[in-house]
Formats: C-alpha cells, structure tokens, sequence
C-alpha cells in the first residue's frame, strides 16, 4: 500500500496544498532525469542526443527527401525546430507524466508529499529537453547567420506570442497529463494509447510543414486543432513567421483551460484510488 499525504478537499485545495510544498519539486524532479539515464553507457548524453536525432531525422525526411519548403525564405531546419520547440513540451509533458506514478512508487513509500506532486514534477525531463532544443535552435540561428548573413530571429514585440504559446501548451499538457497518470493506474495501456495519438496528432498540427502549405478549406480545420494556434504562436515569436488566428487562439485558450481544470478535477478524485490498484514499479521505458 502506497503511502502519502492526503490531498486537501477538491481540485483548487489540492493545487494550493502542492504549490506549499513546490520546495520539494527540485528534489522530486532530479529523480527522474537520474531514473532516466541510470544505467546508460552514455549517460546524460541522451539528454542531448534524442532532440537533435529527432530533428535531424525530420529535417532529412521531411525539407529533404520531401522537399517540403519554408515559408518567406527560411531555411527549412530553423522553422522546424521552432514548431519542435513548441510540440515537444506539449507532448513530453503527458508522456512524462502518464507514468509518472510508476517512477515514483518507491519514492512514495519513503517520503510524505502531496501526490499532486507527481505528475507535476515529471515535467523536469520535458524541461531539460526543451533547453536541448533552444539550445540547437540558437546554435542553427548562429549557422545561418554567418553563412548567410541574415538573422532568422524575430526581437521585438511579436517574441511575447512565443511566451503565450507556450504558456497555453504547458496548462494544456498538465491538464491533459493529470487525465493519463490516473488512467494508466487503472490500464496500462493506456501509454501505448497516448504515445501513439500524441505522434498522430503532431502531423495533424503544422509542424513539420507550414500551415500556408496546405488549401484554404484544410487550413481552417486545421485551426480547429487546439494545437495549431500556440504552435503557431511560437513561430511567430521564434522566427517572426506564423498564421496566428483569433478564433483559433481563443479555442486553445479554451480547450487548454478545460483540459487543465477538468483533469485537477479528475485527478484529486481519482488519483488515490489509482495509486492503491498500480503493481510493482515498472522500470521499463518506452517514451
């Protein structure tokens, strides 16, 4: 039997009870980058290397092999990895946080702590990862500066929409992640579910071609996706290139503020129960 502190009544008591102990998220957070790694000949090296073969990997299939363009003569690497920059948190989030319960078991048997905290503090590797990504980004900008004499780097009052996006993907990610680390207490299966849609769903959203690319009457479902506007936000504050709709930002907005406090929701309802019924800890990783 799992052992930690009761969660305060209802969905914003639980939240408040987490934010008082935030001290311990640093601590909580170190565990899984080290869980991550243990036992790898090459160590924190992957912290680096899975974000540049990701887009390397995309960049040679994609604005190589397909020759898929960029729009207003930015090279094609540099626009990718401003739509990865802003995909990757996203998604990571949940990835990270749908097992977030078996990463943690042991630590729970061990420590007092809000279990909110859990899927809260799987998040540290999505950050380390999305460092690795800026990280190759502004090493591309430097490229492209000196080969081509340009500055493929928006400054000026657009780079705030890069900070929006971002916001809307990271409420979006937590409150969806909240929903799958209960879930997959209840089913395993549902990582695989996750795993899977969340790669389908990355080439629904215009990441790895731009949203110009395709015909009008497509673009404006693809701005129903609640994923087009802040990925798009993130260009627009990256690269000073991206097709920010008002009706579509509006339904992320919406979509993000549904998902976050439906799943603080689900999650301080649910969240003991699924921890009562999980198994041993799983050491295998898939993500």
């Amino acid at each position: 039997m799992v052992t930690v502190t009761d969660t305060a009544p209802g969905a914003w008591g639980s939240l408040r009870e987490a934010w008082r102990e935030r001290y311990l998220w640093p601590k909580l957070g170190t565990r899984v980058l080290i869980k991550l790694i243990w036992g790898t000949k090459l160590g924190a090296w992957w912290l680096v290397l899975r974000p540049v073969m990701d887009t390397l990997g995309k960049a040679l299939i994609f604005g190589g092999l397909l020759t898929v363009g960029a729009p207003g003569g930015l090279p094609y690497f540099v626009f990718l990895l401003a739509g990865l920059i802003a995909w990757r948190l996203f998604d990571r989030i949940i990835l990270y946080a749908t097992r977030s319960f078996d990463r943690y078991r042991t630590l729970m048997t061990s420590l007092d702590f809000r279990l909110l905290l859990v899927p809260l503090s799987s998040a540290a590797f999505p950050l380390v990862e999305i460092t690795v990504y800026i990280g190759v980004f502004a090493g591309a900008i430097l490229f492209y500066l000196v080969l081509q004499g340009e500055l493929f780097l928006e400054i000026g009052p657009d780079s705030l929409a890069a900070v929006a996006g971002l916001g809307i993907l990271v409420t979006a990610g937590c409150g969806l992640g909240f929903w799958t680390s209960v879930l997959h207490g209840k089913a395993r299966d549902v990582r695989f579910i996750v795993r899977y849609a969340l790669e389908f769903w990355l080439y629904l959203t215009p990441i790895v071609y731009p949203l110009s690319a395709i015909p009008p009457f497509y673009q404006n479902l693809a701005s129903a996706n609640p994923m087009t506007a802040p990925v798009e936000m993130v260009k627009l504050g990256l690269i000073g290139n991206g097709d920010v709709r008002l009706y579509s930002a509006m339904w992320s907005v919406a979509f993000a503020s549904i998902a976050f406090v439906s799943g603080l929701w689900f999650f301080s309802r649910e969240a003991r129960s699924s921890v009562d019924i999980h198994g041993p800890d799983d050491e295998e990783e898939d993500e």
